[in-house]
């Protein structure tokens, strides 16, 4: 049986869910909507490219789950296709003009950093995710920022019991995250 708090857990902390919503607020909060927009079209297109690739991917069971968390199929899966998103979005903004390909970058640098880390350990992108956008928001918004850092280990929990991850590959995502996080807050 499923523990139904880590899956609820999980769930909350799962980079589809997660990702879109930080990051809007972030782009708005930072430019207004009026700038923003372009960005965050740009990131619920590349949600949308990457979850009907899934899609396919597991219905042709090149995957054998929604997490893709199998080690050797995330290179394939995950980080390629994200690697090439991350690029063809950050070179459009850069070319329309538009705010945040710099940080888009930056994020692609993370993934590829974590693309190199899957090679020894299977990293936990949900617990990458929450510690790196935690360190987004606190910079931007400490009543968002707090407790979304709250939940971040309540997260790298919710992978472990779930069975997902072992302890090594969370706090590997914990300190990627983290750093990577505090990085672009410094240079961005």
């Amino acid at each position: 049986m499923t523990n139904p708090i880590a899956q609820f857990l999980s769930t909350l902390g799962h980079p589809f869910v997660l990702l879109p919503l930080a990051l809007a607020f972030l782009s708005v909060k930072r430019v207004g909507f009026e700038q923003a927009w372009p960005t965050l079209a740009a990131i619920c297109g590349s949600l949308a490219v990457m979850g009907i690739f899934l899609f396919f991917r597991k219905k042709q069971g090149k995957i054998s789950n929604w997490d893709v968390s199998t080690r050797s199929e995330r290179s394939r899966n995950i980080y390629q296709p994200i690697l090439f998103l991350v690029l063809t979005v950050a070179v459009l903004l850069y070319v329309f003009k538009q705010p945040f390909w710099g940080e888009t970058l930056f994020f692609g640098l993370m993934m590829l950093t974590c693309y190199a880390i899957n090679a020894r350990l299977k990293i936990s992108q949900h617990t990458l995710m929450v510690f790196y956008l935690s360190m987004l928001l606190l910079d931007a918004d400490l009543a968002i920022g707090i407790p979304v850092l709250i939940l971040a280990p309540l997260v790298g929990w919710s992978r472990v019991v779930l069975g997902r991850h072992q302890t090594p590959e969370v706090l590997a995502g914990a300190v990627v995250g983290a750093i990577f996080g505090a990085l672009q807050n410094w240079i961005f």
